[in-house]
This record gives structure tokens, sequence and C-alpha cells, in this order.
């Protein structure tokens, strides 16, 4: 079996070298080093090129015509926007995007402000949270099953799911790789049994969400077909859980880092600049995977069709050439045209929503607990995920006003 047809991200450990939680959670001098030395790598045991500079891993994310999205991915997603290039990405985008205009977007705001008020509440009186367990995970699950059109109450099932398809091996072996696929394939399987199940009951008795929208929906006399139906279903329920759980937890760890929590209690002005440096400083997706569609040069290496390419932006989003003080969380920085949100026809759709959620989490979370800090016991507890996040993040939280 080839390295590169084993899992559809390469192996952290195997490019960088590094093996344990901390050293995967601070990748960054790495990344550095990578930037001066190697911008553009090719691992050869993996079978995959690197790119680490902002310029090319912008190039890659937004030039359609060299770069495919058409990748490894698992069965049930590899029909979802996730795996598409044009023209049917185009097409399926469109249909989606109709729950996430900026006035749809908007009329979520109070029921957001509701959710946060309700996980307030749940912590208070508490001396210690897991920001992940108490905050992190519950509110982005509840806004996308309400989205969708899904029971919340299932949300424990779908934290499973996803965190299954998306976990990332724990090391190289074809044993680990085989493993992996095996629960991936299970809970695929799983999840296409609970979305049939939605899907013929909306079909019957349409609502007002995503899922039933999907299913009646028609752009230019084109519909999904059952498997983009699907795998729409089942992405958009990953993309609108694991990378806001990832983006508060990595908030409040960067916010504990540069000590900031009193700051933003009494500049809460601070707080959307803040989140914008931590999308920079703390991507939760630190890669991307692309395959090269036909022959092209990238910082002076020749790539052939049919390649694939790791596109670093966790590295991007750091690189002097394009951020002053790059090294530095600057919670007012301005300009700040990071790339973790994607570039080109596969920007993120539900970016907008992402924020005002974050921000509201901070918002309520900063404005009680001034005096918050992370328990100074914590060691790194990385997420085994493609996700760049926290599998708990213990937080003492305080006298509160």
């Amino acid at each position: 079996m080839e390295n590169k047809t084993r899992e559809y991200f390469p192996d952290l450990t195997q490019v960088s070298g590094f093996t344990t939680n901390e050293e995967k959670y601070e990748p960054f001098a790495w990344y550095q080093h990578m930037r001066q030395n190697a911008p553009v790598y090719y691992d050869e045991g993996q079978d995959v090129w690197n790119v680490f500079k902002y310029d090319d891993v912008k190039r890659v994310a937004e030039d359609k015509d060299y770069f495919s999205n058409a990748v490894l991915l698992p069965d049930i997603i590899k029909d979802s926007l996730m795996g598409l290039d044009q023209p049917k990405h185009t097409l399926n985008r469109a249909l989606i995007n109709r729950a996430f205009t900026p006035k749809a977007v908007m009329s979520w705001i109070p029921k957001i402000d509701q959710i946060v008020a309700d996980l307030m509440d749940a912590i208070n009186g508490k001396p210690q949270i897991d920001i992940v367990q108490d905050f992190a995970f519950p509110l982005p699950m509840i806004i996308i099953s309400e989205l969708l059109g899904i029971p919340t109450e299932d949300s424990e099932k779908f934290r499973a799911w996803v965190s299954t398809l998306t976990v990332a091996p724990q090391d190289n072996t074809i044993e680990e790789y085989m493993r992996i696929a095996q629960i991936q394939a299970e809970a695929s399987q799983q999840l296409i049994v609970y979305f049939q199940h939605i899907i013929e009951v909306k079909r019957a008795r349409p609502e007002q969400d995503i899922i039933s929208d999907l299913i009646q929906a028609e752009e230019n006399g084109y519909r999904l077909s059952p498997e983009e139906l699907m795998g729409s279903c089942v992405f958009l329920l990953i993309a609108g859980n694991e990378t806001t759980t990832s983006l508060i937890t990595n908030s409040i760890y960067s916010l504990n880092q540069n000590h900031l929590f009193r700051t933003l209690h009494t500049q809460p002005e601070l707080i959307p600049t803040t989140v914008e440096e931590v999308l920079r400083y703390r991507a939760p997706v630190q890669r991307t995977i692309r395959k090269v569609s036909q022959n092209t040069v990238i910082g002076g290496k020749s790539l052939k069709a049919g390649d694939y390419i790791a596109n670093w932006i966790g590295s991007a989003n750091r690189d002097e050439d394009h951020f002053e003080q790059a090294e530095l969380f600057i919670p007012n920085r301005r300009n700040n045209k990071h790339l973790s949100f994607g570039k080109g026809i596969h920007v993120c759709l539900g970016s907008q929503l992402a924020r005002i959620e974050v921000k509201a989490a901070l918002t309520a979370l900063l404005q009680k607990y001034p005096n918050m800090r992370v328990s100074p016991n914590y060691q790194i507890d990385i997420a085994y995920s493609n996700i760049y996040s926290l599998k708990s993040l213990p937080v003492e939280l305080g006298q509160s006003t």
C-alpha cells in the first residue's frame, strides 16, 4: 500500500519528527525552520509535497486550475463540498450557501446568545470547568444540530461519529491505518443509517432547516444526488462542529498564555480582532491537502499531475514576510489577512457563523470570569485528530464579577 493512500493527511510525526503532545501542539519553530530552509519540501517517506510560505500556500488554496480538492477522503464525505471541484462544487455550494447568507447568519444571533447563557448557567458556582466539555463542544454542536434540523439530544452520538471521521493515526504503521479505516467505515455506516431516516422524515414533512432545504432546493435545474445529499449532511455536521470547538479552545489557551483575560474584560471591543488573531496564531486547521491536477512549478520545484501536496496554513499564518512580529500574539493586530478559512472557491461558507459563536462565548466568559486561568498543573492533551485542538482544557474560573 502506498503511503499517500493510507490517509488523506500526511502524518505530522513522520514529516516533522515530533513525538510528544507538546511538540505537536507547538509546531511553530519547525514551521519557521521549514520556511527558511525548505519552503517547498518533498517528503519521500509519505510521497507528499509540503509548502510552508504564505504566497505558496495561498496559491495552492485558491488556484483551482492546478490544484484539485478531489483528494482521498472517507467515502461518506467524498461527494460533499470537501471533495468536489468545479462545476459540481459551484452547483452544490450555491444550494448549501442559502443557509449561510449574511441575513440568515445574523438571524441566529439571539439563539446563539441564549445557548451561551444556558451554558453559563450550567457552570455557575463551579470552581473549575473543562472548556472543551462544558463550552467549546456543546455550543457549536447545538447550533449545527438545530441548523440541520436534527435532535440536539443526539449530540453525544454525533460527537463520537465526528471524532472518528476526523481521527488521525497515532503512528505510521499499516496496522494503525487499517484500524483507522475500519472504525471510520463503521462510523460512516452508522451515520448513513441515521441520516437516511432523517432525510426520509423530512422528505415527507419538510421543516425550516438545512436538510429540508437541500431536499427541496434546485439551482438551474440541478438537484443533489442521494450521495451528495448524504455527504453534505455529514460534511456540515463535521465542519459546523469540530473547527469551532477548536477555535474556542485555542482562544482560551492563547489568552491564558498571553495573560489577556483581564485586558479583554476591561476592553471587550478587542474581542473581534482577538478572534482573528487566534485564527492566525492557532488555526483550527493547520494544513489541508490538495492534488496536483496538471504539471506546475511552485517555489522553483516541479510538481507533476497526480502528486499530493500538504498546504501548511499554520505556517503561512506565521510567515514573517506577511505578518509583522509574526511570532507574537497581538490582540489588536490590523490588516490580519490570515488563511485560516481558506481562499477562492473553497473559502469556508460557515466562517461568519463561527466568528459569531466564538465572540459570544468569549464575551460571556470574560465578562463574568476575568480572573480565570488554565489550571497550572495542566499537561498538553491534544486530540488525535486532523483538526488542531486539545482534548481537554481545565480552567479555574476564579472570582466572578
